[in-house]
Formats: structure tokens, sequence, C-alpha cells
């Protein structure tokens, strides 16, 4: 039923298949060995066969949703037709018997899918209010399976924004990681924010995202460069598109950390968290190693930064929704044609000294080792040291400019 019935009437593959009966709870568990009770409040059952876990609820009328979240009451069905009843959208209503091949459609979902239309069961405000993360669903079907709003669909969404005070920010970012990783996410996203879903949903985003720039600035470009990533984006790409904080600005630590922060509150894992924060770094990274007369060393590293593919992407959209000339683009897109020409060992040169060479050295243990090592690698990845002879050349030469320093630092002293 849902879904996996409305993608087989697309020509698409089912995601996941979810199964609907007239069956009640306490037959399913008398009908089979094993079954988990995740939803039995609700009639629903994960009845589990070998190698395989089928989603089985009953038939069901709703009423009633007080938290904007949950039915207050459920009563049992024996009909698909009782049980469209309660469903979000008419693409959602339909239901196949795999034994008597026959499709069932109560409220004319398949005539809206060839239509390309996008229509709740009943009114729109009813259903909206039930459960508000049907906002996001709104505007995830929309975009993903390329549908036309219902006319009053998107009116009714603004309308019923207080239905997200049931909706905890983890559906939020659930949500928007499906959203993400479906066709046409920036169309989604556009949706979302036309309707002011996206402020509404997510405590704190609006107020803190644009950092000291206008709000409406730096909302507009964002959309542009959602426009701007792969058409299917993935979580990494959206939600660091979403979530960075004054990405218009030199991107230092504080808004590093107040866009990880961001995410934090909105409980968002903490490998997403990391994974944004080296996004962002990447990004701008990269965008500076793009610029004329960048040192290879200063490309090689930004290109081996952890997230580097990902800051790629979002420097090429960052620089298109901010109309940058197009060599900035070419410059870009040199950089990273630069970076597949890489050997491994060039990307990452092995290094040429080690402790005991920078004792032998003289040089006295400290800051100064990590600072020599360093440089030493800036030299390996310009070119100008290859060899261990020619490093330990180089440091001697390192160290007796040090110890010219420290010679001048004690005169000056005395």
């Amino acid at each position: 039923m849902g879904g996996a019935v409305r993608d087989l009437a697309l020509g698409r593959e089912p995601r996941e298949i979810d199964m609907v009966s007239a069956a009640r709870p306490e037959e399913v568990e008398a009908s089979f060995e094993r079954t988990l009770a995740v939803g039995r409040a609700f009639g629903t059952l994960i009845v589990q066969l070998p190698g395989l876990d089928v989603e089985l609820t009953t038939f069901r009328t709703e009423a009633g949703y007080s938290d904007a979240r949950r039915p207050d009451r459920v009563e049992y069905g024996a009909t698909p037709e009782e049980d469209a009843t309660r469903r979000d959208f008419t693409c959602n209503a339909l239901y196949l018997d795999p034994l008597a091949d026959e499709v069932r459609d109560p409220t004319g979902g398949l005539a809206d899918l060839e239509a390309g239309v996008l229509r709740t069961v009943g009114d729109p405000g009813q259903r909206f209010a039930e459960d508000g993360l049907r906002l996001l669903r709104m505007a995830r079907f929309e975009a993903d399976l390329e549908l036309a709003p219902a006319p009053g669909l998107h009116a009714a969404a603004t309308e019923s924004l207080g239905a997200l005070r049931g909706v905890s920010v983890e559906r939020v970012l659930h949500e928007l990681r499906r959203l993400f990783a479906g066709r046409r996410a920036a169309h989604g996203l556009a949706v979302l924010d036309a309707a002011g879903v996206l402020e509404v949903a997510l405590p704190g985003w609006r107020e803190r995202a644009a950092g000291p720039r206008p709000w409406d600035e730096v909302q507009a470009l964002r959309l542009c460069v959602a426009r701007a990533l792969p058409d299917v984006p993935g979580a990494l790409l959206g939600f660091a598109t979403l979530f960075e904080v004054d990405p218009l600005g030199e991107g230092g630590e504080a808004s590093l950390r107040a866009g990880s922060e961001l995410l934090c509150d909105l409980h968002a894992s903490r490998e997403l968290v990391a994974a944004c924060a080296g996004a962002w770094r990447a990004r701008r990274a990269l965008a500076a190693a793009a610029r004329a007369g960048a040192p290879r060393a200063q490309r090689i590293r930004a290109l081996r930064a952890g997230q580097a593919a990902e800051g790629l992407v979002l420097a090429r959209a960052w620089a298109e929704a901010q109309g940058s000339p197009v060599d900035v683009l070419e410059r870009l897109a040199a950089l990273e044609r630069f970076g597949r020409s890489l050997a491994p060992r060039e990307l990452r040169p092995e290094r040429l000294l080690a402790a005991r060479d920078l004792e032998a050295a003289g040089v006295p243990r400290g800051p100064r080792w990590s600072a020599l090592f360093e440089e030493l690698e800036t030299a390996q990845l310009e070119g100008a040291v290859r060899t261990q002879g020619e490093a330990l050349a180089w440091l001697l030469e390192r160290a007796r400019q040090d110890g010219g320093k420290t010679r001048r630092s004690a005169n000056d002293a005395g």
C-alpha cells in the first residue's frame, strides 16, 4: 500500500513496502511466530520472517490530533476505503492486493498522478493540522515526484504552521534528510521557504544562520546555492547549505562553531555536525586555493582536507549563486583537475625527517619542531625538497638561521 504502489504506478522501484490488512493486532500475533509491537496501539506490528521484516498495519480510521502528532482515537476498519480516510495525500492512499493483482484507489490518487497533481485526502487544512510533519512531506513529494500543488494546498500549509508545534526536531531533520536524498531537492526547499515552514520547524535557525548579514539577502543566496547543487544533493551538501552560519563572511572559527552549535541544538548526529564543519572549512580553503597565484602547497592542502569533494561542490555553487566572474569558476574547475592529476605521494608525501634529525641539528624541543615539520612538508609539496639528503641540508640551513636569530635576539636584549 501507499508509497510502494505509488512508485509502481510511476514505473519506479519501490523503496520500502508496507502492508495493511483487516487482521487486528491480536490476530496477527496469533498468525506469526515472531512479531514486534512497535506501534500496537495504532494497529502496527513488525512481522519477522526469515531474512525479512514486514510492517503490517490494520485498516483503521483516526480522529482527534490534540498534540498535532498522534491521533487521540483509533478505530479498526475492514476495507481500504475506510483506511484511506486517514492518509495524507491521494498518491499515498493506493492499495494493491498482490494475490488478486487488484489496485484499490479510493481517493483518486492514480488520476492525480496522471495529472501531475499533489492533493491531500480531504481538506488540506485538516490534514496538516493533524500532523505538522505533512508540511515537510508536501514539499518532498512535490519535488521528488514532480507534482504540482493542487489549488489552495500551499495557502493551507502557510495557515497551518502552528501544527509544527507537535513535531520534534529529530523528525524534521529526518524528513529533510529524505528531501535531500530525493530529486529536485532545491525545489522542495523553495516550497518550504515560501510557506514559512523552515523558520518555524527549525528553532533558532532564522535568527542565527545569517550571522550579521540581512536575512533576506543570505536566504535568497542559499536557495540559489541549492539550485546549483546536484539534483540529488544528499544529506551532507543539503545540510551544509542550509545550516552554515554567516556563509558570506570569512568563515572564521566563531562562525564555524556557531553553525556546529546550531546543528547540535537541533539534535543532529555528531557525524553530521563534524562532516558539515569539514565541508564549511573545505569550501573556503578551496576557494582561496583557486585564486590566481595560490602556491602549490596551499592548493594541495586544500584538496586533501576532509570533505574536500563536497567543499568543491559548495565552492562552485556559492560562486554561481553570487554571480562570480566566469574565471572564478574556471579556476575552481582547474583546481579540481589539478587534484585528479596528483599521485598519492604528491598529495601526502612521506616525511623525510624524524625527531632524531631535529635533535641532531640542535633544534630545541618545543613548538619549533611542529613548525619545522610543516615548513618541510611545504617545501616537499612545492617540489623544492625531494630526497632525505635535500631534507637534511634544508634542516641544517634552517637550524643555522634559527641560531642566528637567537644570537641576534640575545644581543638586542643585552
